[in-house]
């Protein structure tokens, strides 16, 4: 072991920390962080692509940015990659990091790679879901190869869920003792105090939401947050919304989010879903949480999630949950407890679910009012900070006896 590079990475006594994420978005994970890293004496440095939206957060977290052109699709490793890998380098050369933590598929690739080509001591790969798993042919192969060459460049792997952490190590992406699931998942928790708590709604605010998308008191909402894609199970929702709508013709179904440009819906789609009276696309809004507000209970009949944010986000509100038994919904909801589940896929059985909670209003309450206990109780976003904490010091006490594996990442991806 070179003691000499971990000094040389820790001599200035600053602990540096670089957080990668491949598109601005995504910084939604990291809500409420700064701050605490900053008391704990870090200095967090943000690698993401350009955003016009970007400054003001950067700036009002007091956070150090420098923009990558990360690209998403994991069908563009060319030139724009090799860029990318070139900045990294020349940017950990730099600043010599203690930490570089990697977010989402193609900006923890890049970056673990730079950090493990020069030599940083802790290189964290945080999984936030696996693209794989709803990938067909090549593209499955292409995200397979490249899970599994982060995991292996990673001196450890952070699972947002367990069942993500169990289909992980199912799939010999990473071995057993190099993954972890930090308290009961999720990367960030909630904000059931300020950002995400019912008595702290502007209640002068939904009259003026009800009245722009033509809403009243007695309609029953049914919610739906995410982007508007396939994978989102967005296809079976409009097919189960046909025969809801027969049995509740005063149902509204408000969908939250906007269209995915990578893989737009159908176009015939789209139009059923525009020119349906019963259905309202609000597209993106700031504060989602009024939108909480307005809903009974929210569906995501997802294909596969990491974890699913968006539902203990509406559990802080008091929403129940109606979602598809996949990775990491599964650790999302607690069954017929703060929620229900439904087959992935399967139009019959969400129909069925959502017309349990619409006949029966007061369970839904019910199970509303359980998953808002549940998110302050097991959800806590301190907690799991607290708890990353931990794990990197433990990793820098690691990294302080031994530097680097003795195994190449890129021998260790034909374990």
């Amino acid at each position: 072991m070179d003691s000499a590079i971990l000094q040389s990475h820790s001599s200035s006594n600053r602990r540096v920390v670089v957080q990668a994420f491949t598109v601005p978005l995504s910084l939604r994970f990291l809500n409420g962080q700064p701050a605490f890293w900053q008391k704990q004496g870090y200095e967090v440095h943000i690698l993401t692509s350009q955003d016009k939206y970007l400054a003001d957060w950067i700036a009002q977290n007091q956070l150090i940015y420098s923009p990558i052109p990360f690209q998403r699709s994991v069908s563009t490793l060319g030139l724009n990659e090799l860029r990318c890998l070139f900045l990294l380098i020349r940017y950990f050369l730099k600043i010599k990091p203690l930490t570089v933590h990697g977010n989402t598929p193609k900006a923890a690739f890049l970056s673990l790679l730079a950090a493990w080509l020069t030599r940083v001591p802790v290189r964290v790969y945080e999984m936030h879901g696996l693209p794989l798993e709803t990938a067909v042919g090549w593209r499955h192969v292409g995200w397979r190869l490249l899970e599994k060459i982060t995991c292996a460049l990673a001196t450890q792997t952070i699972a947002v869920s367990e069942s993500l952490l169990n289909v992980a190590v199912e799939n010999r992406l990473v071995r057993a003792d190099k993954i972890l699931t930090i308290h009961h998942g999720s990367c960030n928790g909630v904000d059931t105090e300020n950002d995400f708590n019912p008595e702290k709604i502007d209640l002068k605010e939904l009259p003026k939401i009800r009245q722009k998308w033509n809403l009243s008191v007695h309609h029953q909402v049914v919610g739906f947050v995410g982007r508007l894609t396939e994978q989102k199970g967005i296809i079976e929702l409009q097919e189960a919304w046909q025969t809801i709508k027969l049995n509740y013709p005063d149902a509204r179904l408000l969908v939250v989010g906007d269209s995915d440009s990578r893989v737009p819906l159908p176009q015939n789609l789209m139009k059923k879903l525009k020119q349906d009276p019963t259905i309202l696309l609000v597209g993106h809004v700031e504060n989602i949480a009024n939108y909480y507000a307005l809903m009974d209970f929210l569906v995501l009949p997802s294909h596969r999630e990491g974890f699913g944010n968006v539902v203990i986000e509406a559990a802080a509100m008091g929403k129940a949950a109606v979602v598809s038994w996949v990775t990491g919904l599964k650790n999302a909801v607690l069954e017929n407890k703060t929620g229900l589940f439904c087959e992935p896929k399967n139009v019959e059985n969400l129909t069925e679910q959502i017309l349990f909670y619409l006949d029966n209003p007061k369970i839904a309450r019910l199970h509303g009012q359980i998953a808002q206990a549940r998110a302050k109780h097991d959800f806590y976003p301190e907690t799991i900070w607290q708890a990353k904490l931990r794990l990197y010091e433990s990793l820098i006490a690691r990294a302080r006896g031994v530097y680097l594996p003795d195994v190449s990442p890129l021998l260790q991806i034909a374990n």
